[in-house]
């Protein structure tokens, strides 16, 4: 999983719920062998509602053949897109607006809503990387940077990308974007 929508389609619905196999981005399959399989794998896993130590060794087994085939998009790619993914994408998860916002189905208010919010993230994403890029002196720069790093990669590895995880580093990114206003010494 590397996005929001996924986790909520997918890793939150498992117990009890049966699961689309639909609602997979075509990322999740590098053939149409392994496509199949996992649809196999979903229908079993609707019939009983729970994951099996069958099921799981099942599912375990595809993911080995995957990282097998390429470790670098596990290992690289993968951490790196979920870092992507809670850093930019809009902060909708509290609202009443569809997860998959960028398809504009849902309310439009909401769609707007949501692209507002992307826009307003990336401008705050942005002045805090035009404040560093400024070279304006701050105390400790350094460890503010280290925080927000060693924090995303940490984000990186969990199997559930929230952009909520990012929260704690927006603290740093509002006093990073505040250098764009202090004069140089």
């Amino acid at each position: 999983m590397v996005d929001y929508t996924s986790v909520e389609e997918i890793y939150w619905v498992v117990p009890q719920n049966s699961m689309d196999v639909g609602k997979l981005p075509l990322r999740a399959f590098d053939s149409s062998a392994e496509r199949e399989e996992t649809e196999r794998l979903f229908s079993d896993y609707n019939d009983v509602l729970h994951i099996t130590p069958e099921l799981d060794a099942r599912f375990a087994k595809i993911a080995e053949d995957r990282i097998h085939r390429a470790p670098i998009r596990y290992y690289v790619r993968l951490p790196l897109t979920r870092i992507a993914d809670m850093w930019l994408r809009p902060r909708t998860e509290i609202l009443p607006s569809d997860s998959r916002w960028w398809e504009f189905d849902d309310d439009p208010r909401w769609s707007a809503l949501a692209v507002g919010l992307g826009v307003i993230n990336l401008l705050y994403i942005g002045a805090a990387l035009t404040g560093v890029a400024s070279r304006r002196s701050l105390p400790h720069l350094w460890f503010l940077l280290t925080f927000v790093f060693l924090r995303s990669a940490f984000l990186g590895t969990l199997e559930n990308p929230e952009p909520r995880y990012t929260l704690e580093c927006y603290p740093v990114v509002i006093l990073l974007s505040c250098l764009v206003f202090v004069p140089k010494s």
